[in-house]
């Protein structure tokens, strides 16, 4: 039994850990309530039934906001007194998908043009900490914000910059939500495929390419890979908490387990025979 448990253990340790591999968060809230923003389930078109499909021309501002890097884990670590979360907590409407299949690029870029078309709105491109602010005006607005990358960052590095970046967002949403109080916002976090941060050995080169593009990136293996993923460390809490009760409990019965020739004389064997030979 014990030898099945362990099987078993071992099979699902590497479903465990590539668990949320691949994946980013999305969230998604309005200042009023809105379909767009809840009850969406299949989490793969998430983007494009928020924003294709939903009531998302019902908003004067669309705001869509993407960072390089993202992973639900920065969202949830921070504080219950951060900004997105008390946005969060006094929106309207929500929407929380933390573990999407992750987008190999700005999943805005393509879906921005396409969400102007159909609401007939003017696409703004609004960078973090901009002093400028929005004109209103009548036109309905799809507003691009791109958040700064949190590629090389690892550890309490990485929990610092995801706290200032929340604090600059504060900042920008604060400022279009003075000039469109009715407003949905998408927050969506994307990372390139390692296919696609290879360069093609037979594809002819710049002369302008930097040598710094051939350096290898910078910071340890938890910069470029997520390893410690909630599926990863519930395996290995599974494990310990399995694995060692098995041990000792073989140890036990290996150790309480005695030979039957320890301390008797072997069948047929007389003292009194050997003695007088």
């Amino acid at each position: 039994m014990a030898r099945t448990a362990l099987c078993y253990l071992l099979a699902l340790l590497p479903v465990a850990s590539y668990a949320y591999l691949g994946t980013a968060p999305i969230v998604a809230w309005s200042s009023h309530s809105s379909a767009s923003s809840s009850g969406y389930t299949n989490s793969v078109g998430a983007l494009e039934d928020i924003l294709l499909h939903g009531d998302a021309c019902e908003h004067d501002a669309i705001i869509l906001i993407d960072q390089k890097g993202l992973h639900a884990s920065d969202l949830r670590n921070l504080p219950p007194s951060s900004s997105l979360a008390q946005t969060l907590n006094i929106a309207a409407s929500t929407l929380e998908l933390p573990y999407v299949p992750r987008s190999a690029s700005n999943p805005f870029s393509s879906l921005a043009g396409a969400v102007a078309e159909r609401c007939g709105a003017r696409v703004v491109t609004h960078t973090p900490g901009q002093v400028d602010t929005i004109a209103s005006g009548k036109e309905k607005h799809v507003v691009c914000v791109e958040m700064p990358p949190l590629d090389g960052f690892e550890g309490a590095d990485r929990k610092k910059a995801v706290i200032e970046h929340d604090s600059t967002l504060s900042a920008t949403l604060a400022k279009i939500a003075e000039a469109f109080p009715n407003h949905l916002a998408v927050y969506a976090g994307w990372h390139p495929t390692l296919y696609a941060r290879q360069s093609n050995p037979l594809a002819p080169t710049s002369n302008h390419t930097s040598t710094t593009a051939f350096a290898p990136p910078t910071g340890g293996i938890l910069a470029r890979y997520q390893l410690l993923t909630p599926g990863l460390i519930l395996a290995l809490a599974v494990g310990f908490f399995l694995l060692v009760p098995i041990v000792l409990a073989a140890i036990s019965a290996l150790a309480s387990i005695q030979s039957p020739l320890q301390g008797q004389a072997p069948k047929g064997y007389i003292a009194s025979e050997k003695k007088n030979q």
